[in-house]
C-alpha cells in the first residue's frame, strides 16, 4: 500500500494543494447549498404568508349578494385569480367540509394539517409547504388552507447541486494542474542544487548553483549552498596544498637522514670520525624535522579556523614584549636588543599566547639574518586608533621583487642560506595568519644587504 511519505515532494505538494483546495471548495459549496436552501424556503414561506393575508383580507370585506351560491362563485373566481402553479387553495366551513377547492395541479391534497400555522410536510414523493388559518367574519366562518408543492424548488436545488458538483470536479482538475505548475516552479531551484551536487560528484568542487536575483528563501538557500561549496573547495585546496608542501619539505631531511645512515652503515662502523659526523648530521636533521612538523601543525591549526580565540580581553603588549626579549637575551647574549615605548599603557585585543608567538617568529627571523651587525630594535608606537609594533634589523635584507612572496608558506628567499639557518619558510606565514585573525596589518620593507623592517599594526582597544 502506498503511503504519502513514500511520494516525491513534487507529488506531495500536488496532493496536499489539491486536497486543500478541494476541501475548501467543498465546504464553501456545502455552506452555500444550505444557505441557499434555507433562503429559498424562507422566501416560499413569506410568499405563502402574503397570499394567506390577501385571502383573509378578502373574506373580511362586506359582501351583499342575493344568494350564498353567488357568493361562493365570486369567492372561487377570486381564489382562481391568485392561485399559482403547483398550488392548491381549499376553503372549509365550520365543520371542516370543503366548500371551494382551487388548484392548477392534478394532485389533490386534503386535510393535511389540523393546526393553524405554516407546516412543512412530505406526502409521498412531494414536499409540501402548508399554511392554515381560521377565519371568523360576519359573512364567513371557517378556515383557509393553502398548499404549495416545492417540486420546482427541489428541482432548482438539484440543478444547483449539480452545478456545484461540476465546479468541484473542475476545481480538482485546476488544483492538480496548478499544483504541478507551482511545485515545478518551487522545486526547480532544489532540482538545480541536486543536479549541481551530481556534477560536483562527477567533475569536482568547482561547480556552482546559478542564483536568481529575486531574493527569496530559495535564492538565499542557493547563495548559502554556493558559499558552503566555496569553503569546501578552499579547505580541499588547502589540504591538498598542505600535503604537497609537507611532502616536498619532508623529502629533503628524510633524504639527508637516509644518506647519513647509509654512510654510517658502510664506513662508520670502524671509523669514529665518520660515525660522529653522521650522528651529528642525523641529529640536526631530526631537529629540523621536529621544528618543521611543529610549524606545519601550527599552520594547519590556523587554516582550519576551528580554534576559539584565546582572549577577548584587552592586553598591554609592553610586558609581553619584555618577557620575550629576556628569553632571546638568554639564548643570544651576543645580540643587542634595543626597545622603545614599552612603557605605554595602550591595549590591544590580541590573545596573549598569539602575541608571544608572533614576537618569537619576527624577532627570531631578525636575529637569524643579522650576520655582521648583531642588533635588533623593537619599538611599540601607540596611535589614536592603532598600536604599531616595529621590529628592525640590519641584516642581509630581502630583494625588492621577493618581498610580496615571503608571506607565502614554504617560500624562502635564498634556499641554501635558509637551510643553513634552519628555516622552512613557514614562520612569516604563521605570523600573517595571527595578524589577520585580530584584524591587524603586517607590512615588510627591506633593502638588500642593509636590513629589514617589519611593522605590525593592531586596532587600539582604548579607542573603542
Amino acid at each position: 500500500m502506498l503511503k504519502l511519505g513514500n511520494f516525491k515532494i513534487k507529488w506531495k505538494l500536488v496532493l496536499w494543494s489539491a486536497a486543500l483546495i478541494m476541501g475548501l471548495f467543498f465546504a464553501y459549496n456545502l455552506l452555500q447549498y444550505f444557505v441557499m436552501s434555507a433562503w429559498m424556503v424562507h422566501h416560499e414561506e413569506l410568499a405563502i404568508q402574503d397570499k394567506m393575508n390577501e385571502v383573509q383580507h378578502y373574506y373580511q370585506k362586506e359582501r351583499h349578494l342575493p344568494s350564498e351560491q353567488q357568493q361562493l362563485v365570486e369567492d372561487k373566481e377570486f381564489l382562481q385569480g391568485i392561485n399559482e402553479k403547483s398550488e392548491m387553495i381549499i376553503v372549509y366551513d365550520q365543520n371542516d367540509k370543503p366548500l371551494i377547492t382551487v388548484s392548477q395541479t392534478d394532485k389533490k391534497w386534503k386535510k393535511l394539517v389540523s393546526e393553524n400555522g405554516i407546516v412543512r410536510k412530505h406526502v409521498g414523493e412531494d414536499r409540501l409547504l402548508i399554511d392554515k388559518k381560521v377565519i371568523s367574519t360576519p359573512r364567513f366562518k371557517g378556515s383557509i388552507e393553502i398548499v404549495r408543492n416545492l417540486e420546482s424548488f427541489d428541482s432548482l436545488l438539484d440543478q444547483f447541486g449539480a452545478v456545484m458538483l461540476l465546479t468541484l470536479l473542475g476545481a480538482i482538475v485546476v488544483s492538480v494542474v496548478g499544483g504541478l505548475f507551482l511545485s515545478n516552479q518551487l522545486l526547480k531551484p532544489l532540482q538545480d542544487i541536486s543536479m549541481t551536487l551530481a556534477r560536483i560528484k562527477k567533475f569536482g568542487l568547482k561547480e556552482r548553483v546559478v542564483v536568481k536575483d529575486n531574493r527569496d528563501e530559495i535564492s538565499q538557500l542557493a547563495i548559502h549552498f554556493n558559499e558552503l561549496m566555496d569553503q569546501l573547495e578552499l579547505s580541499f585546496n588547502k589540504q591538498k596544498q598542505f600535503v604537497e608542501d609537507a611532502s616536498h619539505e619532508l623529502r629533503t631531511p628524510l633524504a639527508a637522514l637516509q644518506g647519513n645512515l647509509s654512510m654510517l652503515n658502510r664506513w662508520g662502523k670502524d671509523n669514529p670520525a665518520v660515525l660522529e659526523k653522521s650522528l651529528n648530521s642525523s641529529l640536526n636533521e631530526v631537529e629540523r624535522l621536529n621544528h618543521l612538523v611543529k610549524n606545519l601543525l601550527e599552520l594547519t591549526r590556523f587554516d582550519s579556523e576551528a580554534e576559539q580565540e584565546e582572549s577577548t580581553e584587552p592586553i598591554n603588549p609592553g610586558p609581553i614584549i619584555e618577557r620575550v626579549i629576556e628569553k632571546f637575551e638568554t639564548i643570544y647574549p651576543e645580540f643587542q636588543l634595543d626597545t622603545y615605548g614599552l612603557e605605554n599603557k595602550e591595549h590591544i585585543l590580541v590573545g596573549e599566547n598569539h602575541l608571544e608567538q608572533l614576537l618569537f617568529i619576527l624577532i627570531d627571523n631578525a636575529i637569524k639574518y643579522s650576520v655582521e651587525w648583531k642588533k635588533v630594535a623593537i619599538h611599540l608606537l601607540p596611535g589614536n586608533n592603532d598600536v604599531r609594533l616595529v621590529i628592525q634589523d640590519w641584516g642581509i635584507g630581502i630583494p625588492e621583487d621577493e618581498i610580496p612572496l615571503v608571506l607565502n608558506r614554504f617560500y624562502r628567499v635564498d634556499k641554501s642560506r635558509n637551510r643553513k639557518k634552519g628555516g622552512h619558510g613557514i614562520g612569516l606565514s604563521i605570523a600573517k595568519k595571527i595578524v589577520d585573525k585580530y584584524d591587524g596589518q603586517l607590512t615588510i620593507t627591506s633593502d638588500l644587504d642593509i636590513g629589514t623592517k617589519v611593522e605590525v599594526m593592531f586596532p587600539n582597544a582604548n579607542s573603542r
